[in-house]
């Protein structure tokens, strides 16, 4: 798959989200305070910017599922050692595969 359709996906999930709400599009861009173009191209091909994306998950109250997904998953203990080094010393990680 793609990454023009893994994000239009994406989208489409977005919208589903949306929907579920009951909200318009217009509503939720107001709720995400990004424009109703931005909530158009999120929903269309999903070609928007990390924080549009970001604020529209917050305000479907998904931004801490997608938090989750984000977080290291490591797949060594030295490799666990460094993520909770780094997390200590608020210092990026690099995970080597």
């Amino acid at each position: 798959m793609s990454i023009e359709n893994i994000a239009a996906d994406i989208g489409q999930n977005i919208r589903l989200a949306r929907a579920s709400l009951c909200l318009q599009q217009e509503e939720l861009a107001k709720l995400s305070g990004v424009s109703l173009q931005a909530i158009k191209n999120l929903e269309g091909d999903g070609k928007v910017k990390l924080i549009t994306f970001l604020r529209v998950a917050k305000a479907l109250n998904i931004d801490k599922e997608i938090w989750q997904v984000c977080q290291p998953r490591p797949n060594t203990l030295d490799e666990l050692q460094r993520i909770e080094s780094a997390r200590a010393s608020s210092s990026r990680v690099r995970i080597l595969s």
